[in-house]
């Protein structure tokens, strides 16, 4: 097992039973409700990697609160229902994104948040919540992770708050794969990346000193 993984493991390990409880979002383990959100995939391959970071998890659904209701709650329960739903629209049309813009390597999946918003919460967790999560997890994700690696803000805000975080590493923004797919698919000619913005994002991620791109459409400050 690589030193990354046993670094993920030992931060999944921990976010799992956060005890924090910040304001905005909803954590109740005794209903399956969890910090969740932070997965290595393919830790076995090669190539440079990716950081894929969004902003917080979507409202659970009662099928997983109940799978993780089913055994003692634990990281590696977590694990094991995020391989169940690798093929899910949000992962697969990152993943295709990330494999397009040649990032062969590992993936580490990630938020800003881990929590899902409280009941009736619609849009961004409050943004001290996001700040609180990001220094005590997220940060110490990107520390963990090899620094030649690249980052995917998925969504705008995601992105704007890594492009500042981060300037030592070449980070990438795309629109929401589902709940901004409109906006996503304008990046799409029969569902690949068209070749400009292919070009554009390699220009950022091989550049000497590192760049950050938004590669949807114009955006006021990108």
């Amino acid at each position: 097992m690589s030193s990354l993984q046993l670094a993920i493991d030992g931060l999944g390990k921990e976010l799992v039973v956060c005890p924090d409880n910040c304001a905005g979002i909803w954590l109740d383990p005794s209903k399956g409700i969890l910090p969740r959100s932070l997965f290595l995939e393919r830790p076995e391959a090669t190539g440079r990697g990716c950081l894929a970071v969004g902003l917080n998890p979507g409202t659970s659904s009662a099928r997983e609160r109940a799978f993780y209701l089913e055994s003692k709650i634990s990281h590696d329960r977590l694990m094991m229902y995020r391989a169940s739903i690798a093929a899910i629209p949000y992962l697969a049309r990152a993943r295709s994104i990330i494999d397009q813009l040649g990032l062969s390597g590992p993936i580490l999946w990630s938020n800003l948040a881990k929590c899902e918003n409280e009941s009736g919460r619609k849009g961004l967790p409050p943004l001290q919540t996001l700040r609180h999560c990001t220094r005590r997890f997220l940060m110490r994700e990107l520390r963990a992770a090899p620094t030649a690696w690249a980052v995917l803000g998925i969504g705008w805000e995601a992105y704007r708050a890594l492009a500042y975080l981060v300037p030592e590493r070449a980070v990438v923004g795309i629109p929401h794969p589902t709940g901004g797919f409109r906006d996503f698919r304008k990046m799409l000619a029969n569902g690949h990346l068209r070749e400009e913005i292919k070009d554009r994002a390699a220009r950022h991620l091989n550049s000497p000193e590192p760049g950050a791109v938004w590669l949807g459409s114009e955006k006021s400050g990108a």
